[in-house]
């Protein structure tokens, strides 16, 4: 990827322009730039008796079962009752994506993406963890990947 640095003092301080040919590099470049700045930023996740910090980082995956979110992490797995669109929210980041109704996941801590039957594929992640992605959001998972 050839990458060029061009000051442009016209732009306001919080502004940032960035030009690609397509939108999949695009939206690779967006994830890298999201990681690096906002992922370091802690979250409060309160579970059935206490409230923890981790970092947005740390987050692999989360699923929705029966009400209840669980949010899965480089060294815990956290149930609470929020919702997965609240979940999402909360996060506020490109490098995470839904990837079914009731799933979530970091897509920089997808080791490999698998076929799976009637068009879905299967995430797994760092973790060991297999995440399920729905047909609906495959298209949206390759643009981020740049497949």
């Amino acid at each position: 990827m050839n990458t060029e640095l061009i000051i442009d003092e016209q732009l306001n301080d919080d502004e940032v322009k960035i030009h690609t040919k397509t939108a999949t590099t695009g939206a690779r470049i967006l994830s890298y730039i999201d990681h690096f700045t906002t992922d370091k930023e802690n979250l409060v996740i309160r579970s059935e008796e206490e409230f923890l910090m981790i970092q947005k980082s740390d987050v692999i995956c989360a699923e929705v079962r029966d009400k209840t979110l669980t949010v899965y992490t480089k060294t815990d797995r956290i149930v609470t009752s929020k919702s997965l669109s609240a979940f999402m929210e909360e996060m506020k980041s490109e490098t995470f994506l839904k990837v079914s109704k009731a799933e979530m996941l970091n897509t920089q801590m997808i080791d490999r993406v698998e076929p799976s039957f009637s068009g879905n594929l299967i995430a797994r992640m760092k973790n060991g963890r297999k995440v399920s992605i729905s047909r609906r959001y495959v298209s949206k998972l390759k643009e981020r990947l740049g497949i």
